[in-house]
């Protein structure tokens, strides 16, 4: 197999798409220098090309000594059944890793940029490189294992695992498009607090994304995610993993993320915005242990009594950290962003589970609470600060002391943690739209 005949293929590939996560400093020193600007950025998707080519000819040759041929198909295997096995597969993995870099490549000609400055599509392009560097880096371990690359001490004699079904290639595609639009709406938003030159992009990657989230939904829903038999192995199924990490965030940054770049420059300058940093920083911290009880006293695993206080506290420890370090990074000078201390405790919110569930399985239990706290983020500027929409205070604040009650009966009569889950999913859904909706109604 390639780690066999070339294992420094994957290190120096991952190398470069580590390169990516620097993208914006690094990519105009490299094009400064001609030929190094076109490396650095086409080497990673280039070796994603041989990786394809290399499993192509091992399956299409049934060569034996490749893991998925001698775990998948037979001798007599037919020329559909190989086609299938490389859409299905490790292939359709490497198809996305692909589809990934090549969209953030090219992201200048997208449509949505035709009228916009170079300057402004070079910068849509370095932060859809950083974007996807960094969560290639945090795939990398769940869908690249050593396991799928190097050939194991022994092989079966007959096929062990029966081929996949179309339906996993589609699901492979509707999840690589939320990370993607994701993607977009990140990289566009850091743009928008300064013009709205990409104000189109972002808001057809927002209509894009309501598109597929109920799809992304559905077919998480087909799978044992967060059920008590996931519990036992979380990590058996690492495809479903890293869907279930993509979902949670393409949903915090679709309900939360999107609409707060939007309307947060409403919001002007004063001293609310020390006022919305201490509260927003405080509700979580107080959030994360409250939830975080519910979540654990829900999953067997953890234990009861203590260990469930004990689990709570090294939850909220970590967020507790995490937000504060992370609040620091204004000072450095990363404070574009409207609310920048806001803006990256957010996002600290948004990686929590991605980042925290590659170190220990404890941390799938802060679904619900990075739901809750994008929630707190999003409404509590608008009812603490003094803003020129006075009359969108009252509704929100309503609203917001409702959804705090229909979240705390919720936890109290849900029996299960994936109904916690949906709940406050549900929650999260439904704030995004009314705060939307709401703010175009009572600031006319």
């Amino acid at each position: 197999m390639l780690g066999d005949v070339a294992p420094w293929y994957l290190p120096l590939l991952f190398g470069g798409c580590m390169l990516w996560c620097f993208a914006p400093g690094l990519l105009p020193w490299c094009e400064e220098k001609g030929v190094l600007g076109l490396i650095y950025k086409w080497s990673p998707p280039a070796m994603v090309v041989g990786l394809l080519f290399y499993r192509a000819n091992a399956i299409f040759s049934l060569d034996s000594s490749h893991l998925e041929v001698a775990t998948i198909l037979t001798p007599s295997s037919t020329r559909m059944e190989q086609l299938k096995l490389i859409f299905t597969g490790q292939g359709a993995i490497e198809g996305a890793l692909l589809s990934l870099m090549l969209f953030s490549l090219l992201s200048p000609k997208l449509p949505s940029l035709r009228t916009v400055g170079s300057e402004h599509r070079q910068a849509v392009q370095q932060g859809l490189m950083r974007h996807s560097g960094w969560w290639i880096l945090i795939c990398v371990v769940l869908l690249f294992p050593d396991s799928r690359y190097f050939e194991p001490s022994s092989l079966p004699s007959s096929p062990t695992v029966s081929l996949a079904s179309w339906w996993n290639l589609a699901s492979i595609v509707c999840f690589t498009l939320l990370l993607i639009m994701s993607g977009e709406i990140v990289a566009s938003t850091s743009l928008l607090t300064t013009n709205d030159s990409t104000s189109l992009l972002f808001q057809r990657a927002v209509l894009k994304l309501l598109i597929l989230l109920p799809v992304a939904c559905y077919a998480m829903g087909q799978t044992d995610v967060l059920s008590e038999a996931w519990w036992a192995r979380p990590l058996h199924n690492s495809n479903e993993t890293v869907a279930l990490m993509i979902l949670v965030y393409s949903l915090l940054i679709c309900c939360v993320h999107a609409p707060a770049a939007w309307m947060e420059s409403g919001l002007g300058q004063g001293d609310g915005q020390s006022v919305s940093m201490t509260w927003g920083y405080g509700g979580v911290v107080v959030l994360t242990f409250l939830i975080s009880i519910g979540s654990v006293s829900q999953v067997a695993l953890f234990g009861t009594g203590t260990q469930i206080v004990l689990v709570s506290i090294r939850l909220t420890s970590f967020v507790s950290l995490a937000g504060a370090l992370s609040m620091l990074l204004p000072t450095m000078g990363y404070d574009s962003a409207h609310r920048p201390e806001l803006w990256w405790l957010r996002f600290t919110l948004y990686l929590a589970v991605p980042v925290g569930t590659l170190f220990s399985v404890s941390f799938w239990l802060l679904i619900p609470l990075v739901f809750a706290a994008g929630v707190l983020t999003l409404n509590l500027p608008w009812i603490l600060e003094e803003h020129p929409f006075e009359l969108f205070r009252k509704p929100l604040l309503g609203w917001s002391v409702f959804l705090g009650l229909t979240a705390a009966l919720g936890s109290i009569f849900a029996s299960t943690y994936l109904a916690m889950v949906l709940l406050f999913g549900a929650i999260l859904i439904v704030n995004a739209l009314f705060v939307t909706l709401g703010m175009k109604r009572w600031t006319l």
